[in-house]
Order: C-alpha cells, then sequence, then structure tokens
C-alpha cells in the first residue's frame, strides 16, 4: 500500500502472494506475517494471516498461503468476505520466473439493507453468498541484470464476472536496490466498469541505517477518475519488521481512507546470515 500497489516487478515475501507469484523466488525468505486494516469511512476491518517459503526446497520451488477475513458496513450492507489463497513459484533459468495463485473467495452480505429492495446490488444475499468461486492467477517475472526486473501477472484468470473479483492484467517495470527501489506498474481491468478502464501506480521506497523503510505512492484509476496518493514506513529487524502504511482518495465526493498495520516474522530456516528480503542470484 505504501508504494501505491506499483511492486509487481520488485515485490517479493507475502507481497507476491496478492501482486505476482512469479515473485517468490526472487529472495530467499521464510516469512510469516499478520496484518490488520481499516477503512473507517466504509467501517471496514480485515485481518490476515501470510508464510511464504522459498528457501527450504532443493529444487528451489517457492510456495507460500494466506488468508483474510474482512467485513464492511456491520450497521448497513453488512458485506463480509474470506480470501483464501496458496502459490507456487519457480525460476526457469537465472533470468524468468513463472509463478500461479489459487484463491477462493466467499462474499456474504445482509438481505434488506438497501433502498432497492431484494437485489444483489442492494438487497443482500437471501439465496446464498454474493459470491463463491474458486480463481487463479498467474505471473511471469524478467530479470535485466542484477537490478532491472520487469513482472506481469493475470488475476481472476476463470472471469468470475463480478467486480469484487474483476478479470485484470497487470505490468510493471522496476529498478531495486539495497537501499533505493522505484517500480511503475499499470493494470487493466476488464470486469468493474462498462469498458475496459486501466489504474496506473507509481511507488518509491527508501531504505536507511539498515532499519527503517520510507515508502511513498501514487495510483490514478481511470474507472473512477481517482487520485490516491499513499505513504508507508516501516522498521526492520533482521529477526521481526513492524510496517504502516495509510492512502487517502484526493477530490471526490466519496473519498476514502485507508490503513495496514503488519508485523512480519523472519525465520531463519538455513541459519544464515543474510538480511531478510535480500535478493537472490536470479
Amino acid at each position: 500500500m505504501g508504494m501505491g500497489g506499483a511492486l509487481n516487478a520488485l515485490g517479493v515475501s507475502t507481497t507476491a502472494l496478492y501482486l505476482n507469484p512469479a515473485n517468490m523466488p526472487l529472495a530467499r525468505v521464510y516469512h510469516i506475517e499478520s496484518l490488520a486494516a481499516v477503512s473507517p469511512e466504509a467501517q471496514r476491518q480485515t485481518y490476515g494471516l501470510a508464510i511464504v517459503d522459498s528457501v527450504l526446497n532443493g529444487g528451489r520451488i517457492s510456495g507460500g498461503a494466506g488468508g483474510a477475513w474482512s467485513q464492511m458496513d456491520p450497521n448497513g450492507t453488512h458485506r463480509v468476505w474470506s480470501d483464501v489463497r496458496a502459490a507456487i513459484a519457480l525460476p526457469l533459468g537465472d533470468y524468468v520466473a513463472l509463478g500461479a495463485t489459487g484463491r477462493w473467495l466467499r462474499v456474504e452480505q445482509a438481505v434488506g439493507a438497501g433502498p432497492l429492495g431484494n437485489s444483489l446490488a442492494s438487497g443482500g444475499t437471501a439465496g446464498g453468498p454474493l459470491v463463491n468461486a474458486f480463481t487463479f492467477d498467474a505471473g511471469a517475472t524478467v530479470s535485466l541484470g542484477d537490478s532491472l526486473r520487469i513482472g506481469v501477472a493475470g488475476h481472476n484468470l476463470t472471469n468470475p464476472g463480478t467486480a469484487l473479483s474483476p478479470l485484470s492484467g497487470v505490468a510493471g517495470i522496476g529498478y531495486g536496490t539495497q537501499t533505493f527501489a522505484l517500480e511503475a506498474d499499470e493494470m487493466l481491468d476488464f470486469t468493474t466498469y462498462g469498458s475496459t478502464q486501466s489504474r496506473l501506480m507509481l511507488g518509491g521506497e527508501l531504505f536507511l541505517a539498515d532499519h527503517y523503510a520510507l515508502r511513498a505512492g501514487w495510483r490514478y484509476d481511470t474507472g473512477s477518475r481517482l487520485h490516491t496518493p499513499s505513504l508507508g514506513f516501516g522498521y526492520i529487524d533482521p529477526r521481526w519488521s513492524i510496517e504502516l502504511a495509510a492512502r487517502h482518495d484526493l477530490a471526490s465526493e466519496h473519498a476514502s481512507t485507508f490503513a495496514v498495520l503488519s508485523l512480519r516474522y523472519f525465520y531463519d530456516a538455513t541459519g544464515s546470515s543474510t538480511p531478510a528480503d535480500q535478493p537472490d542470484t536470479f
């Protein structure tokens, strides 16, 4: 969030579960993460857990799993959803990595909460869940030297036909070192609006004094015509980290704020002294 979502090329560890699974082999990690997120305007809250392992398999196959529970507007529409996913990825030679994520999404909504009566848009889900579907993501990442990467990914490739799980494709290019990262991404959304719309994302990070991560990002949605800046801060220790990020919509009658706090534990399964998230020889 701190980088505006622009991590489809550089985002490793648990980030890869939700953006581009092909990035999991790019850093040798065994990470466990918990998170909590809140949006006050929508009375939304989210709680999640995730784990990624790119160390223990001798064939350099990486894997991960994650789950999140969310609810929104408990006194109105009372939408509740669960998102569970598992991913696998492997490098092909020294320059290309491929990955895939299986995802199960279930969304339920209160009955009769909307002004238009019993409809999927406002009346809830008396006949069953709003969404109860299995879908998958797939991605690929190409390394162009030690610091430059290009990542592409497709999300919800079974095309569930709902804006709650839209069919989309994204491409990003990122440049990163141990102290600096910059990335630009573009996503195409084929489901949410009447025509294909895009989301432009730009983010950067500075890693200072071996412990402090400063992040900033910006995204623009052409469908909703929203500009959304974001900021993030993290304290990273060799064994654990605490990270906070927030974003807020600009120039909107229904601007929303979203903030997330995450805690990660870095398990050293190999007994090495490699710092957390250090890029692997790729």
